[in-house]
């Protein structure tokens, strides 16, 4: 019977010893991981890119674990293991780990993990990050591309500023640049563009460049700004940084998303490895704005030590050509349309301003000007440089209001008190974003819009009816000016379910979209004038045959009368074209105001004429007093 017993003992013993041997992973992931600080815990959450409890990063050798991307404590007893494996590879280009996870390594090492592990030269990491020569970083940001929804939002990328450089602005353009950016098929047309980059569909790349060709494809080529804010960086955060973008660079790419995995939310999660801060990359929403990254590092003390500023290409142009006379303007503008440069013209301050209009023209046609406009820019270069100095004020000053960190807030919630026909109603509306024509345009570019899930109830006092009043999943447009150096058109598009007016019926709704086109001229910077014409189309119960859809215009014209004050009216007419047009047409005057008594806060009064259907002297009007808090 003893001698049963030690053998049963023995067994157990023997089962045990085989099960530490077989199964390592689950006896000892719980102790070492559990035996890191919480703050470390946290870092290596960052380094993973974990955000509730899965990482973002989606390439398959970012893990070493099989349950890497779900599994923290996997991953970190894999990396272990393999940084000891003398002949492991990973990453795409198969390093060893220790030459491509650099900053896993090092915090590995600091934990006390790796106490005894060999050293591995990594001469590929070594050359590049000689090449990057880093001494400090600059966060930029670019603000929006007016004629391309997907870029209404601004972006943003990191520059990494090299060593022993001249502090003239005109050597940063040599540094390197680190942006995070979706990867589209050539083939994909603009609708499916918006689904795949909303709902996931294209894959999202660390690139790295030089920040000229940035400057070029978004400063000249795009016609954006660039604010530059130089980060306050120690050496250590430094290297981190550096050695998380090498990991990235060699192992993996991310699911983009529009919404919160772009390229601002990316790179925030990066810079948050560097900084060891908690809030720098904390949505605060469910989505995450370019703009928004810039006013996080904001609010960190000190953390921005300076700040400069890249006016478009395109400003400069206007910059220079506000310079100019009357004749002087007519001068440029029969140069440009005769493409002929007389020998004795003189005028320096009308040569600039042609040579800024070609190299201009060249960007935005992608480098196709004709054999007239390269001799014309070759011949005005020569005789620019033959006259020498200019003559004239210094173009120094630009206006720098579209600055994101000066903006409000996207989301809104408002209160309004409504007036129409005999009705008295009150409301509430929410809008997720962002800005639209009658908002405040500090932080913006002036006179533009961009309104995403916009949806507003309200109650009927005499009806004693609460309704929804308008439900609108996006309403853009961008009032583009129309000049002689850039002819590009005004356009609006927008898909809403709303009130019906023209009919005799209370608290009716439709649903429409329209999509309209035209010139925009501003004849000074605070007023613009549009007029527009498209399609439309409409559905609803109370319609006659279901439908309607035709033809529209719309005049309109916005005035930003001061820096807490504007005003705007339109007036818009349709005609549906499936029935007569002498009978089925409808107009509505609008006119709007707001003022704005702080950055996140305004009040709006509009009064708008609805035309019955059919007529111009059977009206309603609806007028309507709102307060609106941003946040």
């Amino acid at each position: 019977m003893l001698k049963l017993k030690l053998r049963t003992m023995r067994l157990w013993l023997l089962l045990a010893l085989l099960s530490n041997l077989i199964w390592p992973a689950d006896s000892s992931a719980g102790p070492l991981y559990d035996s890191l600080l919480p703050i470390q815990k946290s870092y290596w959450l960052k380094l993973l890119h974990y955000h509730n409890d899965k990482s973002r990063a989606d390439g398959e050798y970012f893990f070493l674990s099989p349950h890497g991307k779900t599994n923290p404590e996997e991953e970190m007893l894999a990396d272990i293991s393999a940084f000891n494996d003398p002949n492991g590879k990973a990453g795409w280009f198969h390093y060893h780990p220790q030459c491509v996870f650099k900053e896993r390594f090092s915090f590995l090492k600091k934990a006390g993990f790796l106490k005894d592990t060999k050293i591995v030269n990594c001469t590929e990491f070594d050359e590049w990050k000689k090449g990057l020569n880093p001494e400090s970083i600059t966060l930029v940001f670019s603000s929006s591309y007016p004629n391309n929804p997907s870029s209404l939002f601004g972006h943003t990328l990191i520059r990494i500023n090299q060593k022993n450089k001249s502090s003239q602005t005109a050597y940063d353009l040599i540094d390197y640049s680190f942006a995070f950016s979706a990867m589209p098929e050539k083939e994909d047309i603009g609708v499916v563009f918006a689904y795949k980059g909303f709902f996931g569909g294209y894959k999202g790349l660390l690139e790295v460049t030089k920040y000229y060709s940035k400057v070029a494809e978004y400063n000249d080529g795009e016609s954006r700004d660039l604010i530059e804010y130089n980060l306050k960086m120690s050496p250590d955060e430094l290297d981190s940084l550096v050695n998380h973008l090498w990991e990235i660079y060699q192992t993996t790419y991310f699911d983009y998303y529009f919404a919160d995995e772009n390229c601002s939310a990316v790179l925030a999660d990066i810079l948050a490895v560097a900084y060891h801060l908690e809030d720098i990359n904390t949505h605060q929403r469910w989505y995450y704005l370019p703009s928004e990254m810039v006013k996080s590092f904001r609010r960190v003390p000190d953390l921005i030590v300076s700040e400069s500023y890249r006016p478009s290409l395109k400003k400069q142009l206007e910059k220079k050509i506000s310079l100019l006379t009357n004749a002087q303007k007519n001068d440029l503008k029969n140069l440009v349309s005769t493409k002929n440069l007389p020998e004795n013209y003189d005028q320096t301050i009308v040569l600039d301003a042609l040579i800024q209009y070609l190299d201009f023209t060249r960007y935005r046609t992608k480098n196709q000007l004709t054999d007239k406009e390269k001799i014309l820019l070759r011949k005005s270069l020569l005789k620019r440089a033959a006259l020498g100095e200019a003559v004239g004020p210094e173009l120094l000053n630009y206006d720098q209001s579209n600055r994101p960190d000066y903006g409000h807030e996207p989301k809104k919630l408002s209160y309004f008190l409504r007036s129409e026909k005999s009705h008295s109603l009150i409301g509430l509306e929410l809008k997720q974003g962002y800005h639209d024509l009658m908002s405040n345009d500090l932080g913006f570019d002036a006179f533009s819009q961009f309104d995403f899930l916009v949806g507003s109830l309200l109650f009927d006092k005499q009806l004693n009816k609460i309704s929804y009043d308008n439900l609108t999943l996006v309403n853009l447009t961008s009032l583009h000016t129309y000049s002689f150096y850039d002819p590009q058109f005004s356009w609006s598009a927008k898909v809403v379910a709303d009130r019906i007016y023209d009919l005799d019926c209370d608290l009716c709704h439709k649903v429409g979209a329209r999509a309209y086109l035209g010139p925009t001229l501003k004849p000074e910077n605070s007023i613009a004038m549009t007029l527009m014409a498209g399609v439309f189309a409409e559905a609803s119960k109370h319609f006659e045959k279901g439908h309607r859809a035709g033809v529209g215009a719309e005049a309109s014209l916005y005035w930003q009368a001061a820096s807490k004050y504007k005003v705007g009216f339109s007036d818009e007419i349709r005609f549906d074209a499936s029935r007569k047009i002498k009978r089925d047409f409808s107009n509505r005057i609008q006119l709007l105001n707001s003022y704005f008594p702080s950055i996140n806060s305004e009040w709006r009064f509009e009064s708008a004429l609805h035309s019955k259907k059919g007529s111009l002297n059977a009206n309603i009007w609806v007028n309507q007093l709102a307060y609106g808090i941003y946040y």
